[in-house]
């Protein structure tokens, strides 16, 4: 079987990718990329989670690298901001106080029950960023206490 000159370029470029992915994996797999956020996962936190998707949070905001930018970035959230100010701010959402101004504005989450805002604020606030040298369970133990 004989290739014609565009197949070969096809095959090459095939192969330069498939080699290049082969390439990243193996360096990902040796030093994978730091851990710079934890998410502190309880029975509570969990719930919230699922408040935080029924109510479309995850429209707007991105939590570990997923989802849009339209609000700011909740990676860390629980480390920046205490429990009373979460549920203050979901009550009433207020401007200025991300490091970037939005065209969008939060709207507050009045629906909720108090167990529902709770959760989701318990949810939030698990949400850490970790210190250089910390792993998981120092972040945890500093929750529990």
């Amino acid at each position: 079987m004989v290739l014609r000159s565009g197949e070969w370029v096809v095959l090459v470029g095939a192969v330069l990718i498939i080699g290049f992915s082969v390439v990243s994996g193996v360096i990902i797999y040796v030093k994978p990329p730091p851990v710079e956020y934890a998410y502190l996962e309880n029975e509570h936190t969990i719930a919230g989670e699922a408040i935080y998707r029924s109510q479309g949070c995850g429209a707007c905001h991105e939590i570990f690298g997923n989802g849009p930018s339209f609000g700011p970035k909740l990676d860390g959230v629980g480390s920046k901001r205490d429990k009373v100010w979460l549920r203050a701010y979901l009550l009433k959402p207020r401007s200025g106080v991300s490091d970037r101004p939005y065209r969008l504005k939060m709207q507050p989450v009045a629906d909720l029950t108090d167990e529902e805002l709770d959760a989701l604020v318990d949810y939030l606030e698990a949400l850490k960023k970790l210190n250089q040298g910390d792993n998981e369970a120092d972040i945890s133990a500093r929750h529990d206490s």
